[in-house]
């Protein structure tokens, strides 16, 4: 089952596309980075190390966390994938609308998929904690996609203990936090909970989408089951040896999140008070903007100007009427704010 998602190239578009539909690092990635793919080029002949053993190494010491703890994937979507092959037969827990790969990966599996409709856990926090009871794995995306705001950490709390409780696993989905305007992370949780797995992405933080690198932490135990059945180098050399480096420049994150969290202000700002239009709160580098023109025609009508947002039809519990848009730079945001103050009218 092939979810839909963002990116021009993924969408069969060419180049001359500026790209709104994703949400990574707005200052792409590190020189270092680039510096090292480039040199790195001789080595694409080889195999690479199987089980990313160096690379989960560099992200336990990132993480301060024990290796023994951390799982690489290509991309953290691999690692949901994984996870729901693990699971008993059963129920998985989601709220809707979020990211579509946990649904996508249960129902794959041969599992059945709860959802609560709402936009973000933290609206109803209740109702989401009491639907946990009889769940085998709940899914929690912290900021919220496509919605952009953060659950706070007491919340995400409150769920975890709710799924120990249950003897339900827990997966928090963490791949947008560090791009986000405050910092609500539960990593410090992950010890105290074997049930416990907390997601993250170099993907959205480091900017290496194209390579395809995400990680989990969680139980050794949990870690060694997740190891066992994922497919040797599932990371390619080139996203091993990029992500090692980029690592090495967590500077490079924050300087990405202060950018971002500046262009959100400013396009909301600047298409507040735009016809057509409805800003939801976001602390995340991409927002929802609901739009009395459907989605599909206000996609259309910016791609004729070489710029591509996502239209939000594909999440469930949202109606036609929602894009989702990511920042980038200065120039392009300008450009992307002016044409929206007369696209999303119907």
């Amino acid at each position: 089952m092939s979810m839909p998602h963002g990116g021009a190239r993924s969408m069969g578009f060419g180049e001359d596309i500026i790209d709104f539909s994703v949400s990574t690092n707005p200052l792409g990635i590190h020189q270092a980075v680039a510096d090292v793919i480039r040199d790195a080029m001789r080595e694409v002949v080889e195999y690479p190390d199987a089980d990313a053993v160096r690379l989960e190494s560099e992200l336990a010491r990132y993480a301060g966390v024990s290796p023994q703890s951390v799982v690489a994937g290509n991309g953290a979507t691999e690692i949901i994938h994984n996870l729901c092959r693990i699971m008993p037969e059963g129920p998985v827990l989601v709220s809707a609308p979020t990211f579509g790969e946990y649904a996508s990966a249960a129902q794959l599996c041969g599992l059945g998929v709860r959802h609560v409709h709402t936009i973000d856990v933290a609206y109803d926090a209740q109702g989401f904690i009491e639907a946990v009871d009889g769940s085998v794995c709940v899914f929690v995306c912290n900021p919220a996609n496509p919605a952009g705001s953060l659950i706070p950490k007491s919340v995400v709390a409150q769920i975890i203990s709710a799924a120990s409780d249950a003897n339900a696993t827990i997966l928090v989905d963490e791949c947008f936090m560090e791009m986000s305007s405050r910092n609500e992370s539960v990593m410090g949780q992950v010890s105290h909970h074997d049930n416990m797995i907390l997601l993250r992405s170099m993907t959205k933080s480091f900017g290496l989408a194209g390579l395809r690198a995400g990680y989990c932490i969680t139980h050794p135990e949990t870690a060694d089951k997740l190891r066992r059945i994922r497919i040797p180098w599932s990371v390619n050399g080139m996203a091993q040896t990029a992500g090692i480096v980029a690592l090495q420049h967590p500077e490079h994150v924050q300087a990405g999140r202060d950018h971002a969290q500046q262009e959100i202000s400013y396009i909301q700002d600047t298409i507040r008070h735009a016809p057509g239009i409805k800003l939801y709160h976001t602390d995340a580098n991409y927002m929802l903007i609901r739009t009395e023109a459907q989605a599909h025609i206000v996609q259309r009508r910016l791609l004729k100007h070489n710029i591509l947002v996502r239209d939000c039809s594909s999440f469930e519990g949202l109606d036609s009427h929602h894009i989702r848009i990511g920042v980038k730079r200065r120039r392009e945001d300008t450009i992307l704010a002016k044409l929206l103050k007369h696209t999303c009218r119907p």
